[in-house]
């Protein structure tokens, strides 16, 4: 592949993927180096893998993986050995611990912080305003997951100091799959400093919070405080500073990354798709009047919830799954060897014309549970007999996201909320490129206007 090539491929690596499988299959190997690498598609193999022989596959692939050899290292310094980055028995342990603090009525309890949040937030919009989007969305999205996760409010200082901590475009977090990597992250660049001093920053905010709470203030209901009471059944013991420190960091990282990427690809596709847009307008309008959504609403806002599942489905935040084969696999005719890397895209497996027809289309109904009489495309949409895999914004198996119900939940609530009295409209051309490394958002921002409904 030539310099002219590669610069393509990384404008868009989620659609180089999709291309590599429609031209070569199910399989293929991608070259990355010394390493095997390979894409799968079928579906079979990508049940193995990710669900009933994941024991037989590792996530730490970037010990073999196509980068330098500390490849992830930046992501791991921040995360430390949180539930995103930790590995065997000891990822199932801490998933053990802490699955239980996610359980469905504790995240019912943050639905009306979700909708008080969305509704200051959307104070800030100026009526025919032009201006980024995913920044504001990105500030939206960090102040659900602040208020939720420490208890604090998106004015204060620890928020502030949390927004400014990391390089948004480029930088250390943003060059984990380049393959010059390993020189930028060793050359004296202002974002490796201000990587360093944001970390420290972020540390002594998180730790701060951790000596409080263990002080007594840990009687609240932030997941910071809850997680102060976890126990280990078998040993009595309580996470440690430590474990407290790397699991509210992969909280405080994973959920305001994807939810602010989740809801700008909702907006835009709402902006570019008026009719889809006045349809869940109109659903808003009839379920809420002129209050604000409560948990109790979600059953009712049934397209506003297929808006933002097929936002997912077409831009899935987590893009990419990347395990390594702890032995020789064979499956379905293919054979894996040892240390392959194996990378199962939901981005690529939620565009299979098999089961998404017209998968470049954005169809919320394709998420009805009823066909839809407003949209003739519906029963083309649902596709007998689809795999369940075939859509996985959150991934699946024991690596499945912790968060899924509260990341669908805050982001339905959201979109209930700010669409209330707001509509955007996309501002330019569209986005050309996507930032794929670590989350899937649109590079460089997105330019919106805002309208207020009249």
């Amino acid at each position: 592949m030539g310099l002219k090539e590669m610069r393509e491929v990384i404008k868009n690596v989620p659609q180089y993927l999709c291309g590599l499988r429609d031209t070569y299959g199910p399989l293929v190997r991608v070259p990355m180096g010394k390493t095997d690498a390979f894409l799968v598609s079928d579906f079979d193999v990508v049940q193995d893998v990710i669900i009933a022989s994941s024991r037989r596959f590792d996530k730490d692939a970037q010990k073999v993986g196509p980068g330098p050899d500390d490849w992830g290292s930046s992501i791991e310094r921040v995360l430390g050995k949180g539930l995103v980055t930790s590995v065997g028995t000891y990822h199932r342990r801490q998933r053990r611990l802490i699955q239980p603090i996610f359980h469905r009525q504790r995240i019912a309890g943050y639905g009306s912080s979700f909708a008080d949040i969305a509704a200051e937030f959307s104070g800030r919009f100026t009526d025919g305003e032009q201006f980024n989007f995913h920044e504001a969305m990105y500030e939206l999205a960090l102040g659900m997951v602040t208020r939720t996760l420490f208890d604090v409010s998106l004015e204060s200082e620890a928020a502030a100091r949390i927004r400014t901590a990391f390089p948004r475009e480029g930088g250390p977090l943003r060059w984990e799959l380049s393959p010059f990597g390993k020189i930028l992250l060793h050359l004296p660049l202002p974002a490796n400093r201000q990587f360093k001093q944001g970390l420290k920053a972020v540390d002594d905010i998180v730790y701060g919070m951790i000596e409080d709470r263990r002080k007594g203030n840990s009687d609240g209901e932030d997941l910071l405080s809850v997680l102060l009471h976890v126990t280990d059944a078998d040993t009595g013991e309580h996470l440690t500073d430590l474990e407290l420190r790397d699991e509210a960091m992969t909280l405080l990282m994973a959920g305001h990354e994807t939810s602010s990427g989740a809801l700008t690809w909702a907006y835009y596709l709402l902006g570019t798709h008026p009719e889809a847009r006045a349809r869940m307008h109109a659903e808003i309008d009839w379920v809420l009047g002129d209050r604000l959504p409560t948990v109790e609403d979600l059953p009712r806002l049934m397209f506003t919830d297929a808006v933002f599942s097929e936002a997912l489905r077409l831009y899935p935040p987590a893009w990419v799954l990347v395990r390594r084969s702890l032995e020789d696999y064979r499956a379905n005719g293919y054979h894996l060897p040892r240390n392959s890397v194996i990378m199962v895209s939901p981005y690529v497996l939620h565009r299979d014309t098999t089961w998404w027809p017209e998968p470049e289309r954005f169809i919320p109904s394709r998420f009805l549970s009823f066909e839809d009489p407003f949209d003739p495309f519906s029963g083309q949409a649902k596709a007998p007999g689809r795999p369940k895999l075939a859509y996985l914004p959150f991934g699946a198996g024991p690596r499945q996201c912790i968060g899924n119900v509260f990341a669908q939940m805050e982001g339905v609530m959201a979109l209930a909320t700010l669409s209330r009295h707001w509509e955007f409209e996309p501002a330019g051309e569209p986005p050309s490129r996507v930032t794929s490394d670590f989350t899937l958002q649109p590079r460089g921002g997105l330019e919106m206007v805002a309208h207020r409904r009249r």
